[in-house]
């Protein structure tokens, strides 16, 4: 299993959406009080994930060091190596704890853009800009909750801005593709912790579906309409990579470093009943607007 290529998938999207251009783009002196106080709050934004970035850089170093101390330990009556594999856990799960209380306050500070920037309850959005502006941010925060832990949430949050990339015909913009890859990658990463989480199959195997179908709708995309070579090798390889999970025993996986980006946990929100009025889905049905797939995927893509 090789987590470098389901980062760079994800980097690849964000590198479309950073919220540091945002805080550029809303401007100092914008005549709209409404995109200056935005901008103020994302300005804030930034600075915070800037710092959730650094500690989960921290947490995942002390993840790599809890996994290789657990294999020393493994199968091993030795009480000394034991009691290092204890002490490293410990480590890492402080680490991880710390990083995604960073993350939780980026995705609060975005929630508190996203509803200065969209209108009433009632209302227009008022102008392409401003709305164009807003579905970046809540991209930013759906990413930020993934990575806080709130992974269900954050997938629904995805699935309701291709929903509504959908219905203004931009289903294939490139928002629309970033959102797909961070959807994607977030459903890869609830299954795996829902796995290792001890869960059963009937439980995380439709969220790997998700993750399956969205990468290969991605590899889909690359091939007709992108032209990237190296897009359409990653999302395949991503492909490979949920087929991994599927394939591997729970043991397999526990000795593998999980992606840098992913939180821990069990995969919090995910394959639960979604609240009244709620539009995403979690529920194992296919990518909605043409990424439906023809049939399941075989052995060896």
């Amino acid at each position: 299993m090789s987590p470098p290529l389901l980062r760079r998938a994800a980097w690849t999207a964000w590198a479309l959406v950073p919220i540091a251009v945002l805080a550029f783009h809303f401007g100092p002196g914008q005549a709209a009080l409404r995109r200056d106080r935005a901008a103020a709050i994302v300005a804030l934004a930034v600075n915070a994930e800037r710092e959730a970035i650094e500690l989960q850089d921290l947490a995942y170093e002390a993840h790599l060091e809890a996994i290789e101390a657990r294999a020393a330990a493994f199968a091993v009556e030795d009480p000394v190596r034991r009691a290092a594999a204890s002490t490293a856990g410990e480590r890492e799960d402080a680490a991880a704890t710390v990083a995604e209380a960073a993350w939780s306050r980026t995705a609060a500070l975005l929630e508190e853009a996203v509803s200065v920037l969209e209108p009433p309850a009632g209302g227009t959005m008022p102008g392409t800009t401003t709305r164009e502006i807003a579905q970046r941010v809540r991209l930013a925060r759906s990413r930020a909750l993934v990575r806080s832990g709130e992974i269900g949430r954050g997938a629904n949050e995805l699935e309701d801005l291709l929903l509504d990339l959908g219905d203004a015909g931009e289903a294939t913009s490139p928002l629309a593709i970033a959102a797909r890859e961070e959807l994607a990658t977030a459903y890869y990463y609830g299954a795996r912790l829902m796995r290792l989480g001890g869960k059963a199959g009937p439980e995380w195997r439709p969220i790997a579906s998700l993750a399956r179908q969205n990468f290969r709708y991605l590899a889909e995309h690359a091939a007709s309409a992108d032209g990237d070579a190296q897009r359409l090798a990653d999302h395949q390889r991503n492909t490979e990579l949920v087929l991994n999970l599927e394939q591997s025993s729970r043991e397999e996986l526990a000795f593998l470093p999980r992606p840098r980006q992913s939180p821990t946990g069990t995969g919090q929100g995910l394959g639960q009943e979604l609240r009244p009025g709620r539009r995403g889905r979690n529920q194992g049905e296919q990518p909605a607007r043409g990424a439906g797939m023809n049939g399941e995927i075989g052995a060896g893509w």
